[in-house]
């Protein structure tokens, strides 16, 4: 008896991969996966910008700063002469009405300086270079982070021994006015200005070269230091505005965006305001000590 071979078992399977043709046996797809090349790696985030460019914008700040200043002293000196009237340069300089045009105009250089370079260096779009990016969590979270750092840092400030001086922020709470530019320069303006600053231009060029402890660190201890003056150098003030700094770069580390910082640190200054607004009655009696 003869057998044809075609009809006995796995002949099918048999002559399939004689053929080339594609297996019957359900495993069709583990063979395409296995066909299919290796995924292309993550693509990498440009180089950016670099320390000298961090220089470069520091010296323009210095110089603006210096420049806008001698503008204002000389459009003052004029307006004096022109007016007839005898007034106090120094004290003239001190108040928020003149302050903070001038630093509001030497801030629109800075961030001028730094779009240039952002722009030059990164050829992806300005906000998403700095990562002014949407965050994952809701924004009121942040908000109200802002709102609880705040009263940490008065809870310290009351631990801490006290510097027994007068500051020289202190000097520009004269008047309700003044305290109520102030307090609108600080929430609205001041925030987001420092950040791009501080956690969008020098923040990545440190995590890139040294990593995000050293971030974070870095740009919480400049952050710092460039609020000494105001309040006079006093270690205490320097080591709570550093707590604060570190806060903000680890919030900026962990969302990977500018946003969330920016909003921890309007909230931060908004509570300070709202409590010194209810300390002072309104603004009208100021008593830092």
């Amino acid at each position: 008896m003869n057998i044809d071979p075609r009809t006995q078992p796995g002949a099918d399977a048999a002559r399939s991969a004689d053929d080339g043709a594609e297996p019957a046996d359900g495993r069709l797809s583990e063979l395409r996966g296995a066909e299919q090349p290796p995924s292309a790696p993550p693509e990498r985030e440009p180089e950016g910008w670099t320390y000298w460019d961090v220089v470069v914008v520091i010296g323009f700040a210095l110089a603006a700063q210096l420049i806008a200043n001698i503008g204002v002293m000389f459009v003052v000196l004029l307006v004096g002469e022109a007016r007839g009237g005898r007034f106090n340069l120094v004290d003239l300089m001190m108040n928020p009405a003149v302050l903070l045009p001038v630093q509001l105009i030497w801030w629109l250089l800075v961030f001028w300086i730094i779009y240039r370079i952002v722009r030059a260096r990164d050829p992806r779009p300005f906000p998403q270079a700095v990562r002014w990016v949407r965050p994952h969590l809701p924004s009121g979270i942040y908000l109200g982070g802002g709102a609880l750092l705040a009263v940490s840092v008065a809870v310290l400030s009351y631990l801490l021994p006290s510097p027994n001086r007068k500051m020289p922020m202190e000097e520009l709470f004269r008047d309700p006015t003044s305290a109520f530019l102030l307090a609108a320069f600080g929430v609205f303006v001041a925030p987001p200005v420092e950040e791009l600053l501080f956690r969008g231009f020098l923040f990545p060029v440190v995590e890139r070269s040294h990593g995000q402890v050293a971030a974070v660190a870095a740009t919480a201890a400049l952050f710092s230091l460039v609020h000494a003056q105001q309040y006079g150098w006093a270690w205490q003030n320097l080591l709570l505005l550093g707590y604060v700094g570190v806060i903000f770069g680890t919030v900026r580390a962990v969302s990977r965006s500018l946003i969330p910082s920016t909003l921890m640190h309007a909230a931060y200054n908004f509570t300070l305001f709202a409590g010194l607004y209810a300390a002072s009655k309104g603004f009208h009696n100021f008593n830092f000590q």
